[in-house]
């Protein structure tokens, strides 16, 4: 359809991205398509079934948007790799950002972007919310930690590039977050609203600098992040909702010409403050081109009105929403989303959790697993006579609900090696510290798998406890790298900056023996 020949509702709900709850194309999907000319999609892992049923979801969203409107839907999903993984049953587990970054080879940056862009495309998926560009200089953030390539913005800078080349070229849109940067904060934006203080040549020279890369690579959406910038708008605005930010620097002083995407607009940071509907006219005016409201239909419909009145009562001029609309239109046609093949993708079998890319994807995760210090020789696991402690796995931000069932590393690692093993809570109370300190006073060995331990203070007197009673003790950080701040004196410290079956796995592999740690941090570690 032309634009020319849409409607205004037509064109507000072209730039309106929404989730819904549901497996299958159900009545909410149905009623935001027909009555709201709802144009875009995101799918989190409550809509993710098999294989099967995933095909046949975004097949009906296809088929019924173009019975609607005749405009295919942009189809999106926050595919990040790692711990934010929405589909992990049938299709190639991936690591995540910080994992692939301690590789030290960007190339491996390209080879799960690859793998990424051909198993989305193939499933009916046509645009990733990834890779994270974030720069991760603050231990303490909440949220991005290991989504993020590191502390290096030149490193981000290569390896989101390389990631986002190559899942472009496999027909998905690649959109990098969050704009102008999440890393130096510590709150997460899903439950408050963070402010940085940073000056501009500060953001210049570290925020910025993988944004600048990404638009000169040719990243097609950019999502903008609820934080408030000071150094770059003075009324308290976030920059979903700051002019000056998106329109004065990302339109205009960095020249993006593509999508600008809005973070959920009922995340707290917005709907606590600035109310999800005002959120969303507030947005457009400042130049977003697309309002992403991933969970209510009450507040989906409520968007689309609010934008709407603000039309009409010329508060959003008319030629603004018509240059959002032609944005996505052009997107649209340049990956010719719709094109999907209705009876099914062709070889699916062959591309979806193929052999290839499961062993590719297992040795960029063998790769990464970093062996920061091993001052006592304790590696590799030579006795039996070990206590194994981990939480299980947790999901610790509001992004995260990935649905993968796992052992935890505790029982993993003695089904593999022997020994015993205990489960802790992520802040394990006295009680817990003090019987298990005494189960391992007579052990050979005590391996700890920590999580985001420099963040729960609970688990820093239990390896301090454990190492007064038995100094042959291996901490595994299984998430955030940072913990070792907390207890430098351990002998032995390893980092496999993401709980998931395929980290363990790799990670089981370099406790026995049977590989070698090749893996160097991204980030800046204190160990001593």
């Amino acid at each position: 359809m032309n634009i020319k020949d849409m409607s205004l509702d037509q064109k507000i709900g072209q730039m309106l991205m929404i989730g819904f709850h549901s497996k299958k194309f159900d009545n909410h999907i149905k009623e935001m398509l027909y009555e709201h000319y709802i144009g875009n999609v995101i799918l989190f892992s409550r809509n993710i079934g098999s294989k099967d049923e995933i095909i046949e979801l975004t097949e009906d969203i296809q088929k019924n948007a173009m019975e609607v409107l005749g405009i295919p839907a942009l189809i999106s999903i926050d595919q990040e790799g790692g711990m934010v993984t929405r589909i992990s049953n049938g299709a190639t587990f991936l690591p995540g950002n910080m994992a692939i970054a301690a590789t030290n080879d960007p190339k491996n940056a390209y080879i799960i972007g690859e793998i990424m862009g051909k198993e989305l495309g193939a499933l009916g998926i046509n645009m990733n919310l990834a890779p994270v560009l974030d720069v991760n200089n603050n231990p303490l953030n909440p949220v991005i930690g290991v989504r993020s390539y590191g502390e290096d913005p030149k490193n981000v800078a290569e390896f989101g590039t390389n990631y986002i080349r190559a899942l472009q070229e496999q027909g998905v849109v690649a959109t990098a977050k969050h704009f102008p940067g999440h890393g130096d904060t510590k709150i997460d934006s899903h439950v408050d609203l963070p402010l940085v203080l940073h000056s501009m040549d500060r953001l210049e020279e570290i925020e910025l600098y993988p944004f600048k890369a990404a638009i000169d690579s040719g990243v097609e959406a950019i999502m903008t992040a609820h934080i408030i910038f000071k150094a770059l708008e003075h009324q308290g605005r976030p920059a979903t909702l700051s002019h000056n930010i998106i329109t004065g620097l990302l339109r205009n002083r960095l020249g993006f010409n593509g999508i600008v995407i809005t973070d959920c607009m009922e995340m707290s940071a917005i709907a606590k403050y600035f109310g999800t509907a005002n959120a969303a006219v507030m947005a457009v005016k400042a130049g977003a081109d697309m309002i992403l409201v991933s969970h209510t239909r009450e507040k989906q419909i409520d968007a689309a009105r609010a934008i709407k009145q603000a039309v009409l009562k010329g508060d959003i001029p008319i030629e603004n929403i018509d240059m959002s609309v032609q944005r996505i239109l052009s997107i649209k046609r340049k990956y010719s989303i719709g094109n999907y093949s209705f009876n099914g993708a062709k070889g699916l079998n062959d591309i979806l959790g193929n052999r290839d890319h499961i062993e590719k994807a297992k040795e960029v995760s063998l790769e990464s697993v970093t062996v920061v210090k091993d001052d006592k020789c304790l590696l590799p696991i030579k006795t039996k006579n070990i206590l194994v402690i981990s939480p299980e796995p947790v999901l610790m931000t509001g992004v995260e609900d990935c649905n993968t069932e796992m052992d935890s590393f505790a029982q993993a690692l003695t089904d593999e090696l022997g020994g015993i093993y205990s489960i802790m809570d992520i802040n394990p109370n006295g009680d817990y510290i003090k019987n298990i300190s005494v189960k391992a006073k007579d052990k050979e060995l005590i391996v700890v798998g920590t999580y985001n331990a420099n963040l729960n203070e609970g688990q820093v007197k239990l390896i301090n406890e454990l190492y007064k009673c038995n100094q042959n003790i291996i901490v595994v950080a299984l998430r955030n790298p940072y913990d070792i701040s907390k207890f430098k004196e351990i002998p032995t410290y390893i980092c496999t900056y993401e709980y998931t079956p395929l980290s363990i796995a790799s990670l089981i592999r370099v406790l026995a023996g049977y590989k070698m740690s090749l893996g160097r941090a991204p980030v800046t570690i204190e160990e001593r």
